[in-house]
């Protein structure tokens, strides 16, 4: 695949999954602390705050996951590293952005880095799925010509 391609995806659906997690933050706020939901806003360096993390997240992707040649790394090894990295960035970003002030948030954010994290894998992962299928098929239909 692409390299530019999947950096791409990876930010799109990063960025995405993020504000998800961004609201799904916003709804435990206000259930546990009975902040009212109406209240809840987004500010432009927020916004650009989860565009940049998408960008930056995607770049552990594209080197540590992108399999053009084969890689003397073990590919678990790969996904541990590439775990940690897109953790610390991640962390990295939220410190700068003061996505955490305190335990509580700091908490949150690690929960929404895993449920998005698990959210783009598995989306990924069916996207790939799904392009080998569509190349499995245009194979086929090249057979069945022959």
């Amino acid at each position: 695949m692409n390299k530019v391609k999947l950096w791409l995806e990876q930010w799109i659906m990063v960025s995405f999954a993020i504000l998800a997690g961004i609201v799904l933050e916003g709804v435990v706020y206000a259930l546990t602390d009975g902040d009212d939901l109406g209240a809840f806003s987004l500010n432009w360096y927020q916004m650009l705050s989860v565009i940049l993390t998408g960008m930056i997240c995607g770049i552990p992707t594209v080197l540590l996951l992108e399999d053009e040649e084969p890689s003397k790394m073990p590919s678990w090894l790969r996904n541990v590293l590439h775990f940690v990295c897109t953790y610390v960035l991640v962390i990295g970003m939220g410190k700068v952005f003061s996505w955490y002030t305190n335990l509580f948030g700091f908490v949150m954010v690690t929960v929404i880095f895993v449920l998005v994290y698990v959210f783009v894998w598995a989306v990924t992962a069916w996207f790939h799925k799904q392009e080998d299928n569509k190349i499995n098929k245009a194979l086929e239909d090249i057979r069945d010509e022959e």
